[in-house]
C-alpha cells in the first residue's frame, strides 16, 4: 500500500513540474502566433497561398487559448484584469479576420486577403496596446 502511495506522488509531482505557468502558456502562444503571421506575410511575398493558408491555420489553433477567460485573467498585468472582456474581443477579432481571409483566398481575391491580415495585425496590435500599456 506504501508503495501505491509513493507511485501516486511521484506521478502527481511529476505532472505538475510540466504545468505551464500562464506567462509561459502566453509566451508559447505567442511564438505560435508569430510563427503564423510571418507564414501569411511569406506567402504572400512569394506567391504561396498555401503558405498563406497554413499561416492563418496556426493563427487560428493558437488564439483559442484567448477565448478562455480564466486564462486572459491570468496573463493581464496586474491593474488591467478589468480588461478581460476587450481581450476577448479582440481574440474574436482574430478570428473574424481569419475566417474573411481564408474565404477571400478561396475567392482569389488576393487583395482583400492581404486587407484581413491587416485586420489580424491591427488586432493583434492593440491587444499588445493594453497588456502593455502603450
Amino acid at each position: 500500500m506504501k508503495l501505491k502511495n509513493i507511485l501516486l506522488s511521484l506521478v502527481v509531482l511529476s505532472s505538475l513540474s510540466f504545468a505551464e505557468t500562464p506567462a509561459e502558456l502566453n509566451a508559447r502562444t505567442m511564438v505560435g502566433m508569430e510563427s503564423g503571421l510571418n507564414n501569411i506575410q511569406k506567402g504572400f511575398l512569394y506567391n504561396n497561398f498555401d503558405l498563406v493558408k497554413y499561416g492563418a491555420d496556426q493563427i487560428m489553433k493558437e488564439n483559442k487559448v484567448y477565448h478562455d477567460r480564466k486564462v486572459i485573467k491570468s496573463i493581464l498585468p496586474k491593474g488591467k484584469q478589468q480588461m478581460e472582456n476587450i481581450a476577448m474581443i479582440t481574440a474574436n477579432r482574430v478570428d473574424d479576420s481569419i475566417t474573411e481571409l481564408k474565404a477571400y483566398m478561396e475567392l482569389k481575391d488576393i487583395r482583400k486577403a492581404q486587407d484581413a491580415f491587416v485586420n489580424i495585425v491591427k488586432a493583434c496590435t492593440d491587444c499588445h496596446n493594453i497588456i502593455r500599456g502603450w
